[in-house]
């Protein structure tokens, strides 16, 4: 990578911050972003597929270790996801439960609405229309209402979970259509990317699995079934943008150098979360050090400032 990215300035030229979704994968992101707030790194625009949504959500809530309990706690709890919440209710993750009973106003563990509500950064979090099978992109004004359905849509997986309705139409997941969102954000006027990713250098997208079932189970949604028969597609033409973009400069990618050790379900053992955690937090500050325009101490100057939002429990 040449000399044209650096972290001095993260407003001009205009740089997004985009999270990869993956369920429990996303615990390497809370990782990333955790460092990112320790070190008081803002972007002007950031954009969140699926459960890096929510860990965006979150994090620009001010909280900086509450997403890390929802992967490492909550997730092992027989409400929270689990073949018999799938075989009773045609869900196998209850979003009700996580985005109502654990995070909504007076929960167990609630978002700082005020701060999120607050936050003068752009906010993107991606959606599937289900019956037209295409990305959508809701901003800020989808958390006015202090709720968090925008973020149930972007986390509902076709088969494992049933749509979410907003605003009298019904979604899923935002990965079906738009897993890296990088050319939505650079039509908003991001020139400069920077992608937390949960796959190492050299990855290759196959094929959804069980595509032959998918027609069955979701004939009520025809079009997100041939979406998800070409996600890989438009996962392997947005990560080639995002390298093409790395080498030119106009990127950084923070990724792991192998394989994470853990899929999408995984829930336990609480160890093996924390440390793929570590794992984003270690990747994410190297980035930062590696920037021609920082020192390793993480003074930083210019675009980059500490923390404007408060430490939430």
């Amino acid at each position: 990578m040449n000399n044209f990215f650096g972290w001095d300035n993260l407003r001009a030229p205009k740089t997004a911050l985009l999270c990869e979704g993956g369920g429990q994968l996303g615990v390497y992101g809370v990782g990333a972003l955790r460092c990112f707030f320790d070190h008081g790194v803002t972007f002007p625009y950031y954009i969140g597929v699926s459960a890096a949504a929510a860990n965006l959500a979150s994090h620009l809530a001010g909280h900086r270790d509450r997403t890390l309990r929802f992967y490492a706690e909550y997730a092992a709890r027989r409400e929270y996801m689990g073949l018999g919440l799938w075989l009773r209710n045609g869900s196998f993750a209850d979003l009700n439960y996580i985005y109502h009973t654990i995070t909504g106003p007076g929960g167990e563990d609630p978002i700082n609405y005020d701060v999120l509500c607050a936050c003068p950064d752009e906010i993107r979090i991606v959606a599937t229309n289900a019956a037209a099978g295409r990305a959508e992109y809701f901003g800020n004004e989808a958390f006015a209402r202090r709720e968090c359905r925008v973020l149930m849509a972007s986390c509902a997986l076709p088969v494992y979970c049933r749509p979410v309705e907003l605003n009298g139409q019904f979604y899923f997941d935002g990965g079906v259509a738009d897993s890296l969102p990088v050319e939505r954000a650079l039509a908003e006027g991001c020139e400069r990317v920077v992608a937390i990713l949960n796959r190492p250098s050299g990855y290759i997208k196959p094929p959804e699995k069980g595509q032959s079932s998918y027609w069955l189970v979701l004939r009520k949604y025809p079009r997100i079934a041939e979406a998800l028969r070409r996600r890989h597609e438009g996962y392997m033409r947005s990560l080639r943008l995002l390298e093409r973009m790395e080498r030119e400069g106009a990127a950084v990618l923070i990724r792991p150098e192998a394989p994470l050790p853990m899929h999408t379900f995984t829930r336990k053992p609480r160890e093996l979360i924390e440390r793929v955690c570590d794992m984003g937090y270690a990747d994410a500050e190297r980035a930062l050090e590696k920037s021609p325009s920082l020192e390793g101490d993480a003074r930083r100057a210019g675009g980059v400032s500490r923390p404007r939002r408060p430490l939430a429990p």
